[in-house]
């Protein structure tokens, strides 16, 4: 079982990164062909369509890890239970499109501000109509953990969405209209795909007796995951707002290199969560903490990693305009460290459906994003989009500060409080040396204490990565 874990999660956090991180691999090419505006309008465009997002899917995507496990003996509901999600979600997709199109003027411009409807909101909206059969099917591949076949498909996504973003952006020089746009294609394709792909597997049509045990189980986790998309976006919407389209352009590109730890620890969780639930089933709770130490600890060293040297790669690799970016890599990749822990302690909540886990878990997520609203209007007021970066470094504390509390009660594990909530500040602190002027002697300085760190990490995780690649943790 640690071996899956370990495979799966590699080729999850790869592709991830592929296909969800291909604005930061190709950030030479975008930050000289891109202006700071244009940069600012794709933030924001991909800010309102992962909000609207959640209105498409209704968590429906997320029951799936959790009932498959429940049906796996019988094949024929797993058909239905697939089908009848993806029938459902494709109906309502299209009715919502109609709906947010006609009424666009009202519902989706006001989060806008100076970035027009026409065209850049429309091409967003084409690839979240498209995109959640696609997402489900993934789903699907991660509930059986097939995670080669889930490999494969992803990394087909992003090689397609490759070759329509240089070919638009490059040669066509559409600018912003070529990112959003070779996503929008890049989903209809696959939307196809799915379709073709997707039939052997599911049972076409809507069980209802499924499909309300289904939304039974998701409906509460729609404002959970409103708030968490909120936490996730609001900087760029309030950035734009209070600031600049540019200057949301430039936070962008710093947030895109900090964004670099979530996509790893999104990557890894996509293979932790059926592993969690399948050990769950069997009352195997004995290595899920050890596992999660190891995380955490690798997390830090990432995110120290990229606070350390990720001013020299953008001094390199963009313009001048874009360099004051730098800055809020280290709250930003930080703030992904906790959102990982998130992961960790939400688990257990997301899989005790007795004791209503999947309902409490909103009160937290809700609050949290209260917190991050009032902290970016005062922290961007007073530190431009630096008060950004620090208001989602807080309010990622404060959840998972909160959910530790809680998260006992719903399955028998006991994570260590110090590891998870108090490392990760420690190589916080170390990171903050990268706002000190060292002069000619910086780049040298921070290798050194970098490689001190890794050492001394190394040294402290080595029984636990024996433990691991021994395949002893359960």
């Amino acid at each position: 079982m640690a071996n899956k874990i370990l495979v799966n999660s590699g080729i999850y956090s790869i592709l991830n990164l592929l296909q969800k991180g291909i604005n930061f691999l190709l950030v030479p090419i975008l930050t000289s062909y891109l202006t700071t505006y244009d940069y600012g309008v794709v933030a924001v465009v991909t800010a309102v369509s992962a909000f609207l997002n959640v209105f498409y899917l209704l968590s429906l995507n997320g029951c799936l890890n959790r009932f498959y496990y429940e049906y796996k003996d019988d094949v024929e509901k797993v058909k239905k239970l697939f089908g009848t999600i993806v029938t459902f979600v494709f109906l309502f997709s299209f009715l919502l499109t109609i709906v947010l199109f006609l009424g666009h003027k009202y519902l989706i411009d006001p989060f806008l501000d100076n970035v027009s409807f026409f065209p850049f909101m429309l091409i967003g909206m084409i690839s979240i109509l498209f995109n959640p059969v696609y997402t489900i099917f993934q789903n699907t591949l991660q509930a059986r953990q097939e995670g080669k076949r889930f490999g494969k498909n992803n990394l087909m996504f992003f090689t397609t969405n490759l070759c329509f973003l240089l070919i638009s952006v490059t040669l066509l020089n559409l600018g912003a209209k070529g990112v959003l746009g070779s996503l929008a294609l890049t989903n209809i394709i696959f939307f196809i795909y799915t379709i073709s792909r997707f039939g052997k597997d599911i049972t076409i049509g809507i069980d209802i007796s499924i499909l309300r045990e289904s939304i039974k189980y998701s409906l509460p986790l729609v404002p959970h995951s409103l708030s968490g998309v909120v936490t996730t976006i609001i900087d760029r919407l309030f950035i734009n707002n209070m600031l600049s389209t540019s200057l949301t352009g430039i936070y962008h590109l710093g947030n895109t290199f900090g964004g670099v730890v979530f996509l790893l620890a999104s990557g890894v969780n996509q293979a932790f969560v059926p592993w969690f639930n399948e050990q769950a089933k069997l009352q195997k709770y004995n290595g899920i903490p050890r596992i999660a130490k190891v995380l955490v600890f690798l997390y830090c060293i990432i995110a120290l990693g990229l606070s350390f040297f990720g001013k020299n790669i953008i001094f390199i690799i963009t313009p001048e305009v874009y360099h004051q970016g730098w800055k809020v890599i280290p709250y930003i990749s930080f703030a992904f460290v906790f959102h990982s822990v998130y992961y960790f302690f939400s688990t257990p909540l997301f899989y005790n459906i007795e004791k209503k886990g999947s309902r409490v878990l909103p009160f937290f997520t809700i609050f949290s994003a209260i917190v991050n609203i009032i902290l970016n209007y005062f922290l961007i007021k007073e530190y431009g989009f630096l008060g950004a970066a620090i208001a989602t470094l807080i309010t990622k504390f404060v959840l998972v500060t909160s959910l530790s509390r809680v998260y006992k009660k719903f399955v028998k594990i006991d994570y260590s409080s110090i590891i998870m909530l108090l490392v990760p500040w420690l190589y916080f602190i170390i990171s903050l040396i990268v706002f000190y002027d060292f002069e000619t002697s910086e780049i040298m300085v921070k290798i050194l204490i970098y490689s001190l760190v890794l050492i001394v990490t190394f040294f402290y995780l080595k029984k636990d990565i024996l433990n691991l690649l021994k395949k002893d943790l359960v």
